[in-house]
């Protein structure tokens, strides 16, 4: 299942809800896709022990491109690290 942006209308009880029953249970099967403002660095504490990856999407105006990169926040990767190479 893939699920865009889960947390970013929710109320704080239906977020944790999300965070302590329902991603755990689910997280072998599930691809999240969030905003940095969305999952906040407590948050992603808080769902860590359920993650196996974490990629960041960077656009790149002058290329014109996105890049993928290892980590959910910027400066976490090894740099020019890309998780994902075209072909």
């Amino acid at each position: 299942m893939i699920v865009d942006t889960p947390l970013a209308r929710l109320d704080t009880d239906h977020r944790n809800a999300l965070v302590e029953r329902y991603f755990p249970e689910a997280s072998h099967q599930v691809i999240v896709l969030s905003t940095d403002t969305e999952v906040d660095e407590a948050l992603l504490v808080r769902l860590a022990p359920n993650i196996s990856h974490t990629y960041r999407l960077d656009y790149d105006p002058a290329k014109r491109a996105t890049v993928v990169r290892n980590g959910y926040f910027a400066g976490e990767e090894d740099e020019g690290s890309d998780a994902l190479q075209q072909a």
